[in-house]
C-alpha cells in the first residue's frame, strides 16, 4: 500500500511539473525578444519593443535613471491634473474612483493624428512597495467600467506598469512598460511610431516634471513600512 501511495504522489508531482513547464513555454511563446528601438544618451533613456502574439501593436518598455526620491514619482503619478502636461498624447485624465491611497480607477483620452479617431481607456492603477523600497504601479484596462463615448474608440485591453527602483546615490531606475489593444484599425506607420515615441517623450518629460517643488518631501502611508529599511541601507553605505 505504501509503495502504491508513493508512486501516486510521484506521478502527481511529475504531472504538476510538466504542466508548469508547459504553461511557462506557452506564456513565453506569446512574446518575441526585446529589441532596442531608440535611445537618448544625454538623458540615459532606452526604448525597447517586442512582438506580442495576435496583436498589431507591440509591447514597449522604456528605461531611464533620474536622481529624485521615489516618493516624488508617486506624488507625480497621483497628481492627475498634471498628466496632460507630461504623458505623451494624453488629452484628458480623470479619477473615476479613488478606492484607497494605493488604488484608483482612471479615465484617459489619448490623441491621434487626423484622420485617426482618438482613443479612450479606463484603467485600474494599483501601487505597492517591496522590502527594497521599489514602488510598482500595475495598470490594467477595464473597458466596461465606464459608458462608451461615441466620439472615441474605446481601447478593449491594456496592461502595463511603472516601476521605481532605488539605486545608489539617490538615483531611481524608472521602467515604463505597456501593451495595449488600440481597438479599431490603425495605419502601420502610426502603430510603429506609437510604441517608440510614447515612452521616449513621456520619460523625457518625466526628467524635469518630477523635480518640480510640489512633488518633493511627500509621504505616503503605504510606503512607511519600507522607509526605515531603505534609510538603514543608506546609513550603512
Amino acid at each position: 500500500m505504501l509503495a502504491i501511495k508513493t508512486i501516486t504522489r510521484a506521478a502527481a508531482l511529475c504531472g504538476s511539473v510538466l504542466l508548469s513547464q508547459f504553461s511557462l513555454a506557452e506564456t513565453t511563446a506569446q512574446y518575441g525578444p526585446w529589441k532596442q528601438e531608440a535611445q537618448d544618451k544625454e538623458l540615459d533613456i532606452q526604448v525597447y519593443t517586442r512582438e506580442v502574439a495576435n496583436s498589431e501593436l507591440k509591447e514597449f518598455k522604456g528605461i531611464t535613471h533620474i536622481k529624485a526620491p521615489v516618493s516624488a514619482f508617486v506624488a507625480l503619478l497621483k497628481d492627475t491634473s498634471a498628466a496632460t502636461k507630461w504623458m505623451k498624447d494624453v488629452l484628458e485624465y480623470e479619477v473615476l474612483d479613488e478606492v484607497s491611497e494605493t488604488e484608483s480607477l482612471v479615465y484617459a483620452v489619448n490623441g491621434a493624428p487626423w484622420p485617426v479617431t482618438n482613443r479612450d481607456s479606463v484603467i485600474r492603477s494599483i501601487m505597492s512597495q517591496d522590502a527594497s523600497g521599489a514602488v510598482t504601479v500595475q495598470l490594467t484596462g477595464e473597458p466596461e467600467s465606464k459608458e462608451k463615448n461615441e466620439d472615441y474608440v474605446r481601447m478593449p485591453a491594456l496592461t502595463g506598469s511603472w516601476t521605481f527602483k532605488p539605486q545608489a546615490d539617490g538615483v531611481v531606475e524608472v521602467v515604463y512598460q505597456v501593451h495595449a489593444n488600440p481597438g479599431g484599425s490603425l495605419p502601420t506607420w502610426l502603430v510603429n511610431s506609437i510604441v517608440v515615441e510614447t515612452p521616449m517623450e513621456t520619460l523625457t518629460n518625466l526628467h524635469t516634471k518630477v523635480l518640480e517643488p510640489e512633488y518633493q518631501g511627500k509621504t505616503f502611508a503605504f510606503m512607511q513600512a519600507s522607509q526605515p529599511a531603505a534609510q538603514a541601507n543608506v546609513a550603512a553605505e
